[in-house]
């Protein structure tokens, strides 16, 4: 009785290519129960769903500010130079405390 090793070869990747189906098949269904991954498979970010505190912060200004790309001021002072701002906030933050 001959030993036919390219056949013991196929089936053990046979083996290998089953199971790791089975595997990829069951991430993909936990995913989907889960919801923690959006239709592309790729998972949604903890950062996007979080509310940001909008309000200009010069001190008494009620505007909406621009975000933190323009350190949460408004329109109107983002316009005035960047050390009376300072100055101000740096105030306000002072008197609060």
């Amino acid at each position: 009785m001959p030993f036919n090793f390219d056949r013991m070869v196929d089936e053990i990747a046979d083996a290998i290519a089953e199971r790791a189906l089975e595997k990829i098949n069951q991430r993909i269904h936990e995913g989907m129960r889960d919801g923690s991954t959006k239709g592309n498979g790729r998972h949604s970010s903890a950062l996007r769903s979080r509310k940001l505190d909008m309000h200009c912060r010069y001190p008494g200004c009620k505007n909406r500010s621009k975000g933190p790309r323009f350190r949460y001021l408004c329109e109107e002072h983002l316009k005035l130079p960047k050390a009376k701002v300072k100055a101000a906030i740096e105030k306000a933050k002072g008197s609060a405390s």
